[in-house]
């Protein structure tokens, strides 16, 4: 996360070499979409039984959403970050010439974060930032596979879990209304809620649970999972409630 800090800082240092800077503006709305790095354990194979007991099985991802910050003080420096977004993940195996068996596996999370923010050049054309923040994760999913012409199907239970992210990006004005941002964040979503099956109840439904809490069963234990991925964005920003004079070097 360093290094990546350092790149944003070094880029914007780049871009802000001209004869223009801009009055930061208080509040800043981006929109955004991109790629999702899943990390162990929630990065896995489906075709590793042992591999699926302690992961799970997600091989990519994608995501978008949409966030609003609010920068306090004359400096405007520091701001108050609030986001909602949209994350899949997802992994597939056609395994038809071994077994004739086809696997399909998503896990998606509508997700809510609040945090604060640190910008390093709030009137510089390129001005990167660091942020923080708390984040809530409600999970869906499903697994399916298919053997032959039969296709079984089951959803995941609907599951929150509380955690933190950690990210870094910076933000371009192109003029005083409009720009782009490209960033990146580090999610662990699982910190708080984690969740073990009763393994005293028979499941009679096609639903199952997101296990990701150590539990034993039958003498084997099975230790807890986090769920953890790397964030990387680009999109649109819209900058408001700012002073309409720009100022020139």
């Amino acid at each position: 996360m360093k290094k990546l800090v350092a790149l944003f800082v070094i880029v914007a240092a780049f871009l802000s070499v001209n004869n223009s800077t801009f009055s930061q503006p208080q509040v800043t709305l981006h929109l955004t979409g991109g790629y999702n790095v899943p990390l162990p354990d929630l990065k896995g194979d489906l075709l590793d039984s042992a591999d699926l007991m302690n992961t799970f099985g997600m091989k990519q991802g994608f995501g978008f959403g949409i966030d609003g910050k609010y920068y306090l003080g004359k400096k405007r420096n520091v701001g108050i970050t609030l986001g909602v977004g949209y994350q899949m993940f997802s992994n597939s195996e056609d395994t038809s010439q071994y077994i004739g068996k086809d696997i399909k596996a998503k896990l998606n999370a509508f997700t809510v974060g609040l945090g604060v923010e640190y910008a390093f050049m709030p009137k510089g054309k390129a001005n990167p930032f660091i942020g923080a923040e708390f984040t809530g994760h409600f999970f869906s999913g499903n697994f399916e596979s298919t053997l032959g012409s039969v296709t079984t199907k089951s959803d995941l239970k609907s599951a929150s879990r509380f955690g933190a992210a950690i990210g870094a990006g910076v933000d371009i004005k192109l003029n005083k209304s409009v720009g782009i941002v490209v960033g990146g964040k580090y999610h662990l979503a699982n910190l708080i809620g984690k969740e073990a099956p009763d393994t005293t109840v028979i499941a009679t439904t096609n639903e199952y649970p997101l296990i990701d809490k150590e539990y034993t069963q039958g003498g084997v234990t099975i230790e807890s999972k986090n769920i953890s991925y790397i964030q990387l964005y680009l999109g649109l920003s819209l900058y408001l409630n700012q002073p309409k004079k720009m100022v020139k070097k």
